[in-house]
């Protein structure tokens, strides 16, 4: 379902974790809002901007105590506390996401690297 994904290198506005997450959604039948996250934010490394602007739009998502396939998983990647990060929780103990400098990639949730994370689901009402 989402090999032709894999590998596919990061680019802010083509292929970043925002963008990715709405294809994600969309092959499950799910379209869920372009939000232009914090890419001036993004592009000058201001990770506390970008995690405010990331939490700001959770009033749209229902936070969930476990993963259901899909949702996002939100993260803090580098910067304890702050949300900076999303992929898409895919099922079988894994998720799918993609960050600065490197490339699309499936990976299993319990890596420490992803422990400090939310799950999601959109609230379409």
């Amino acid at each position: 379902m989402f090999k032709d994904l894999i590998g596919i290198p990061f680019e802010y506005g083509k292929m970043d974790c925002w963008i990715l997450a709405i294809e994600v959604f969309k092959r499950f039948g799910i379209d869920i809002p372009e939000y232009n996250v914090a890419r001036a934010a993004v592009k000058e490394c201001n990770m506390k901007a970008v995690s405010n602007e990331m939490e700001a739009k959770t009033a749209e998502w229902i936070k969930c105590k476990e993963p259901s396939v899909p949702c996002i998983v939100a993260m803090s990647l580098g910067i304890p506390g702050f949300i900076n990060h999303i992929g898409v929780y895919i099922g079988n103990n894994k998720f799918i996401h993609v960050t600065h400098k490197k490339t699309v990639v499936i990976e299993r949730l319990n890596n420490p690297l992803y422990a400090n994370r939310k799950y999601y689901t959109f609230n379409s009402n």
